[in-house]
């Protein structure tokens, strides 16, 4: 008998493997973060340590830009919101391009910090309310509207920002328009204060008058003010008195009521308010008024 003896089969052959993308998650940047890096070679793999080449793109330039250098992604703030970047990597061989998808959310403006004190009746944080124009995202008791030297009613340009805040603009030349919140009745604010939070305030010089009364076609100004049911009495005060000042960061304000003059020659009594609010004029496309405006109301 002759016997013989077969060698052991090879191992299998081993196929190139394209590259793998782990780990790309969504992220959200903050307002004012400029740029941000992200590098492709923490999140791509090779089996095979082969040359990866990234393709990338943006589908949002209003919110970023994106520029790659080599393995890195660099970011570039431009707006905010989302944008969706796609990435595709490739290790060279045919069929070997893998992608991966993210969405980079720059967040808008937040509200200030809730307001913790003791807060009345007539008081509005503007959480939950929603977020685009007023007219379209209405508050009960709220009420917007406007004149222009025509007499003609324009739409004010009041905006819920980020569903917490009120973005406020007037930018259109030989406009007045105000807001007023209504109560359920006349309440006795005796001793108490009105406060608001602003932040990113602009306006040009205010002039301390009001085109409406003093038939002045140069007037700038905001008045704050409050009236009773039957608009017998009522306060008023200006903001070129509060001497408010540009910050990105949200500012504080408390007058107290006693403190108010007269609204329209009205005598000043805040024991009896169903109605306060705030009027605006004087801005124009070159010199805009524009602040937000946060937790306004009547507190202790």
């Amino acid at each position: 008998m002759i016997g013989c003896e077969n060698d052991p089969p090879g191992p299998p052959p081993v196929e190139n493997q394209p590259p793998v993308i782990t780990g790309l998650n969504d992220i959200s940047l903050p307002l004012d973060f400029g740029t941000h890096e992200i590098d492709f070679a923490n999140y791509v793999s090779d089996q095979e340590g082969e040359i990866i080449t990234y393709l990338v793109s943006n589908s949002n330039d209003t919110v970023i830009t994106i520029s790659l250098d080599y393995t890195v992604l660099t970011i570039t703030e431009v707006g905010t919101g989302p944008s969706d970047i796609t990435v595709i990597a490739t290790d060279g061989h045919e069929g070997h391009e893998v992608e991966a998808s993210f969405t980079v959310t720059v967040q808008g403006i937040w509200g200030a910090p809730d307001y913790t004190g003791n807060v009345t009746a007539g008081f509005l944080d503007f959480n939950g309310f929603g977020e685009g124009h007023i007219f379209d995202n209405p508050i009960y008791g709220l009420t917007v509207e406007g004149w222009d030297y025509d007499w003609e009613s324009p739409v004010p340009d009041v905006q819920l920002a980020n569903n917490d805040h009120l973005l406020i603009t007037n930018k259109v030349d030989r406009q007045w328009y105000w807001i007023d919140y209504k109560l359920a009745k006349d309440y006795d604010f005796t001793g108490k204060k009105l406060r608001f939070d602003y932040s990113y305030f602009i306006a040009p010089a205010f002039t301390g008058t009001h085109w409406d009364e003093d038939e002045d076609p140069a007037a700038v100004d905001i008045r704050l003010w409050f009236v009773n049911t039957g608009w017998s009495t009522g306060g008023a005060i200006y903001f070129s008195s509060l001497d408010l000042e540009y910050s990105t960061k949200w500012q504080e304000v408390e007058i107290p009521l006693a403190d108010f003059g007269s609204f329209w020659d009205m005598p000043v009594d805040p024991s009896k308010i169903r109605y306060y609010g705030l009027e605006i004029w004087g801005g124009t496309s070159s010199a805009p008024i524009s602040f937000r405006l946060d937790n306004f109301g009547i507190v202790d």
